[in-house]
């Protein structure tokens, strides 16, 4: 796997974590979307798929749309591993692993 985020402008001065608009994102058409905004938002597979030209990308396509529980993604530490392991077992579901 390898992260759409590592091309996008101003990925290296922002630690690898810059901010993707929506543009960059649909010409990108990554084969999977994690969303760690799950619980705080209420986001999902459904709300992606509703987003304004999303619904053309090959992750929402293929139902490769995975929510993370947002306290976990978006605070790491010793539960580092509760995650990897979602994210492995999502990709061995859909055949990747």
């Amino acid at each position: 796997m390898k992260s759409i985020a590592d091309a996008a402008k101003g990925a290296a001065a922002s630690g690898g974590y810059p901010q993707l608009s929506a543009e960059f994102i649909i010409k990108s058409n990554p084969d999977y979307i994690f969303l760690a905004d799950t619980i705080c938002c209420g986001q999902n597979a459904r709300k992606v798929s509703q987003r304004p030209g999303w619904s053309t990308l090959k992750a929402v396509r293929d139902g490769h749309v995975v929510g993370l529980n947002d306290d976990i993604a978006s605070r790491w530490g010793p539960r580092i591993v509760d995650l990897l392991r979602r994210v492995a077992d999502s990709l061995t579901q859909h055949g990747q692993a």
